[in-house]
Formats: C-alpha cells, sequence, structure tokens
C-alpha cells in the first residue's frame, strides 16, 4: 500500500501542487532508524498511515489506508480546515 503512494500519489502533478503549501515527511518504520520511535509514539497500527501534525508536533488527525489522489486532497483539505476551524496552527 505504501508503494501505492510512492508510484501514484507523491509524483502526481496535483498532489505536489496541492502540498506545496504544506510539509510532507515520508518515514518508513521498518527502514528509517526514527521509523520505529514514531510508529511506536502515535500508535501506528497500519500502512500506510498519514498524520497530520500542529506546528507543536501534536497529531491533529489521521488518514488510514490507501486512496487515490482525489480522495487524499479531499481529505487533507478537510483536516487542515477543521483545524484551521479549531485554531490549530499547522
Amino acid at each position: 500500500m505504501c508503494r501505492r503512494l510512492t508510484r501514484e500519489v507523491y509524483p502526481n502533478e496535483e498532489f505536489i501542487k496541492f502540498s506545496r503549501n504544506q510539509v510532507f515527511m515520508r518515514v518508513f518504520q521498518d527502514q528509517d532508524p526514527e521509523g520505529a520511535r514514531l510508529a511506536r509514539k502515535f500508535r501506528i497500527e497500519g500502512v500506510p498511515t498519514i498524520l497530520v501534525l500542529d506546528s507543536d508536533g501534536e497529531e491533529v488527525d489521521r488518514i488510514l489506508g490507501a486512496m487515490d489522489v482525489q480522495e487524499y486532497i479531499k481529505e487533507l483539505t478537510r483536516i487542515f480546515k477543521s483545524a484551521k476551524d479549531k485554531k490549530y496552527t499547522i
């Protein structure tokens, strides 16, 4: 599933344009030295999991599972709007 994100979502021109206003960091819990620690900290139970964090590194929301580009953009937009409405600094 994570390979689908890498192959289909991240290089997609629409997603690239959308993501220019955010900071994205891809972490593999089985390959990155900090991956296992972060997976425990945020209680990641399945992949792919996309976490949205505020400016203090606290979780605002998460997306579980694979989706197509438009679905990810729609969900992330919903999360960002909700966070803005709640006065999170993202």
